[in-house]
């Protein structure tokens, strides 16, 4: 079933991805070996549309995505700070 039916659509709405995903995964995708995924074929991937994915250009498109969202999930944790360290101090009364 199509992403986008609107017809008994069981699914979550589509929400398009994050362009920081999009451009990592083609990044990714990009420093792979072996033939590289056509043009028209990402817009397939990132969209919600009905059309067939060859199984190979799938493959290798699932995969980098996987890349990119791991390197950017631990990008964005490593940006967290950590909590300052507790402390006492003593005071005169």
């Amino acid at each position: 079933m199509c992403g986008s039916s609107t017809i008994d659509n069981t699914y979550r709405p589509y929400a398009p991805p994050a362009d920081e995903v999009v451009r990592r995964t083609r990044e990714v995708e990009a420093a792979m070996e072996g033939e590289r995924v056509p043009e028209p074929v990402w817009t397939l991937f990132f969209s919600p549309s009905c059309e067939p994915i060859p199984p190979t250009y799938f493959r290798r498109m699932f995969m980098a995505r996987r890349a990119a969202v791991t390197y950017l999930a631990v990008q964005s944790s490593s940006r967290l700070r950590p909590r300052a360290a507790a402390a006492f101090r003593c005071l005169a009364d």
